[in-house]
């Protein structure tokens, strides 16, 4: 018995290597074979609020409804289908008030579960990683609001002209100023109906074993054969041009329709038609400046196609004057098509600067514009415009490459040839309204003694000649940064309908035509012990700007 022990003992020894060997590849192969039934952490989510919400209003435990706006994709297959309704609540949120504690709003959502269809319900839980176009910025989850005097007018009156004092109310002259200036930014965090929002799931997501888009009576656009737009896509023009015939924005959307096609299509989609310039959109390009809000129709600067002006231009933004999606189109006559045929710019603005070269402020724009054309069809696809996509490759489009401000430009080189219907929604209970909910931030009384409160609060801390000269040497060295180089682009994979890159890079700020940015690139990393400093502070530009030259 003790040798037959010992046999055994041995056995055992000499087969444990063989067993860990046997347990890693278990391992290694669990994920794979739970297959797309079960989705790690980590999945990014396109959603869109049905209705509003704010830190004004707003209490910890309200739910949050949303609906999914593009769907998610596992190795070819849409196991979230677009159109699920998306359940969320305030886990937290604190609002500015009167101003005496906070000098910025925060607010954390966090959503719990997707409606796929009646009785199917899918569980998880996602947390925001960044609200599209927003003048907020998102940090481990919680969307910070903006600080009030954190503006261009409050920069200048503020900082800049104490900068010889020690005194930051020394001049009688600002003081009036200050305490009749009109524009005031409002601090609290509001976001309207139809907000878009990304959100990074952080538990697993286990998905119905029966669960495709056809089987919930969804009407997904068809992915046609890139073959039969290939001759047709050769003949195209690779970019459009200033009016100084400069290389300018690469040429990456067709779309094949009738005009009013077009137009309703992004009218669906909450996309609004650019003002032209005159005066008056000045004057509202100022304000929102000053503001620091949103201009729907802000003017763009006019790009052409072989000599010609675009045929139409459109917008969408939220509630930040440098932040929005953008894009211009021109009408293009081809023998190959029998359709009309439109062929798109399309890119996505994340900060506004000062340029000297320009003599105006200038938009910038995010490299990637791969993803800035994911965005044109998921908003498209969202409201059933899109009868068919094709992805066509060209060979002659540069691949890294600059447009006429020196910004760098990444792209797959293909361009998306889009086929479009007349709009069928994926939601029809969802109808996008950009007045929908107007938020009421309390009585003129209220606003004016919360400014004062704000004001003083920001010249206590900021007006002095010790945070005037060092904001100075900031942003001396901002201004004396070289040109980003060109890097090489890797194009992410795309899935069978859209792309699966669906959110917005964030752009480093060039400065070699001597460009000041003048937000919270103005304003600064804050000093240590400065109140709410950590709210919204080391953050890029994302205040402030105007298309006054080329963007």
């Amino acid at each position: 018995m003790k040798a037959t022990g010992k046999v055994l003992f041995c056995m055992r020894i000499r087969l444990s290597p063989a067993c860990w060997l046997v347990l890693l590849c278990v391992l290694i192969a669990a994920p794979k074979a739970l297959g797309c039934n079960q989705l790690t952490a980590g999945q990014t989510l396109s959603i869109r609020l049905l209705e509003p919400v704010s830190t004004y209003t707003a209490k910890v435990g309200d739910p949050i409804h949303a609906v999914l706006s593009q769907d998610l994709v596992c190795e070819d297959q849409v196991v979230l289908p677009m159109g699920s309704k998306i359940e969320g609540s305030v886990r937290s949120k604190h609002k500015v008030g009167w101003g005496i504690r906070h000098e910025t709003a925060a607010l954390e959502l966090e959503f719990h579960s997707a409606t796929v269809s009646p009785g199917v319900e899918v569980v998880f839980t996602a947390r925001v990683e960044e609200v599209e176009n927003a003048r907020e910025q998102v940090r481990n989850g919680v969307i910070h609001g903006i600080r009030s005097t954190n503006t261009f007018q409050g920069s200048i009156n503020s900082r800049l002209i104490h900068l010889p004092t020690w005194n930051p109310y020394s001049d009688t002259f600002l003081i009036v100023y200050k305490a009749v200036f009109p524009i005031f930014p409002e601090p609290e965090i509001y976001y309207p109906a139809g907000t878009d929002i990304r959100l990074r799931t952080t538990t697993e997501i286990s998905v119905p074993a029966s669960n495709s888009a056809a089987e919930h009576g969804l009407s997904l656009p068809v992915k046609a054969d890139s073959g039969e737009f290939d001759k047709f896509v050769e003949q195209l023009p690779v970019r459009a041009k200033t009016t100084a015939n400069i290389d300018a924005d690469l040429l990456n959307i067709v779309f094949i329709g009738s005009e009013s096609q077009v137009s309703s299509a992004f009218h669906e989609a909450g996309w609004h038609n650019a003002d032209p310039h005159s005066k008056h959109a000045w004057m509202k390009s100022f304000y929102a400046l000053l503001n620091n809000s949103g201009y729907a129709h802000q003017p763009m600067t006019t790009f052409h196609l072989n000599g010609k002006p675009e045929d139409m231009d459109w917008e969408k933004d939220l509630n930040s004057y440098d932040r929005r999606d953008h894009l211009r189109i021109w009408q293009w006559k081809s023998a190959e098509m029998a359709e009309p045929v439109w062929i798109t710019s399309s890119t996505h603005d994340t900060h506004a600067v000062l340029a000297v070269k320009y003599k105006g402020f200038v938009h910038h724009i995010a490299p990637n514009i791969d993803e800035e054309r994911s965005t044109v069809i998921r908003d498209l696809n969202f409201d059933g415009c899109v009868k068919s996509i094709s992805y066509v490759s060209r060979a002659e489009m540069p691949t890294n490459t600059h447009n006429a401000t020196g910004d760098p430009i990444h792209t797959d080189g293909s361009i998306a040839v889009i086929t479009l219907q007349d709009c069928r929604p994926a939601n029809p209970e969802f109808v996008f309204q950009a007045d929908s909910g107007r938020f009421k931030p309390g009585n003129y009384a209220f606003r004016y003694i919360r400014k004062q409160i704000l004001t003083f609060r920001n010249d206590i801390w900021r007006a002095n000649i010790i945070y005037g000269a060092y904001d100075v040497g900031r942003m001396t060295w901002i201004a004396l940064r070289r040109q980003p180089a060109v890097t090489q682009y890797t194009p992410p994979e795309r899935g069978p309908i859209e792309e699966k890159s669906g959110w917005k890079a964030q752009a480093s700020i060039p400065s070699s035509d001597a460009e000041f940015a003048l937000t919270d690139q103005i304003n600064g990393l804050e000093c240590c012990g400065i109140p709410d400093a950590e709210a919204e502070e080391h953050l890029p530009s994302e205040k402030l700007g105007e298309d006054l030259g080329v963007d």
